[in-house]
């Protein structure tokens, strides 16, 4: 079942029937297409999501989505999306249909946040400017800085549940650095190059809670995966313009499933592959319309295997659902 945010239950039977699902009938439908967060300065012109986002806000002008990337969930109520144009991180309560943005202060500031991952009521937030990792504290509502001083570019970040370590790609380091849940380092692997368990540029990761983490490595156009302990399991994707293959990796997540899902920003669709790294189905094409993107980059999948795209230049957080 789906929540919606008024709270409304929408049976899985009904996305099929009602919205846009891949691949298309007479096929059995895979992923069904739910809705839209997005936040806009003319209150005349908001538009559908479970209910109408827009109309939660009382004015013209509350906030504006300029350029969003990370996106997750608290597994619960809460999304948030990071804005790296704007600087901020946008909040949407899903069930209570309120919203507050982020923003930093001049003791912790955001510049550029671009990773979320929430864990144990704080949300910690990569800011690829800085080089650092910030953490905002729900019950303090408060951010703070957080975790090393030495990073040069970090973007993504995913934590295991069960450990509490959390995995962070540090772009221009070509590395993965794992931090305790203090935010003290245990150990850094990676290093630039073509080989196994090597990166060029790597962005987004992914913990999958069953001792496999996921990472994008962006300019070998392929996905690796590693053990907790970083060590090289597989990989898969090479550079081209079919079906399978990577233009632009970005964002990836794992669904309960075990299936892999990457944004691919030039071809403005989501792939989904299975553990060995066969293709298995993709979603999207150019455009502004519903299940369209315009270079997507940010992907969170919860644990009612709701996806969650950032629909980066559309400027909106479109979500799905697989229906297996």
């Amino acid at each position: 079942m789906l929540v919606g945010c008024s709270g409304h239950q929408v049976p899985e039977q009904d996305l099929v029937t009602t919205k846009l699902v891949w691949p298309a009938a007479p096929l059995d439908a895979k992923i069904a297409w739910v809705g839209e967060y997005q936040v806009l300065e003319d209150t005349a012109s908001r538009t559908g999501f479970w209910g109408k986002l827009g109309d939660f806000f009382l004015g013209p002008k509350i906030a504006h989505m300029t350029r969003p990337y990370g996106v997750c969930t608290d597994n619960g109520s809460r999304l948030f999306v990071a804005d790296t144009a704007g600087a901020k991180i946008h909040v949407f309560d899903m069930v209570n249909e309120s919203y507050f943005a982020i923003e930093g202060d001049e003791n912790a500031g955001l510049q550029a946040p671009i990773g979320l991952n929430f864990f144990d009521n704080g949300l910690y937030i990569t800011d690829s400017a800085q080089g650092r990792i910030l953490r905002y504290d729900f019950q303090r509502r408060h951010l703070d800085l957080w975790g090393p001083r030495d990073l040069q570019r970090p973007t993504g970040i995913t934590v295991d549940q069960g450990s509490g370590w959390f995995y962070v790609t540090d772009t221009a380091a070509h590395e993965i650095v794992v931090l305790d849940r203090s935010g003290v380092e245990k150990f850094r692997f990676g290093g630039r190059g073509t080989g196994n368990g090597e990166f060029n540029f790597p962005t987004d990761i992914w913990a999958d809670g069953t001792d496999r983490i996921y990472v994008t490595d962006a300019l070998n156009a392929r996905i690796q995966i590693f053990t907790g302990a970083g060590e090289f399991v597989s990989a898969f994707g090479q550079a081209g313009d079919t079906p399978g293959s990577f233009a632009k990796p970005k964002g990836l997540a794992v669904d309960s499933h075990g299936h892999i899902f990457v944004c691919d920003a030039l071809f403005d669709a989501v792939q989904v592959f299975d553990r060995d790294g066969r293709l298995l189905i993709s979603f999207g094409d150019n455009g502004t319309r519903p299940g369209q993107f315009w270079m997507p980059s940010g992907l969170f999948i919860d644990r009612q295997n709701r996806i969650f795209v950032a629909d980066t230049y559309n400027r909106r957080i479109q979500v799905f659902q697989s229906v297996h």
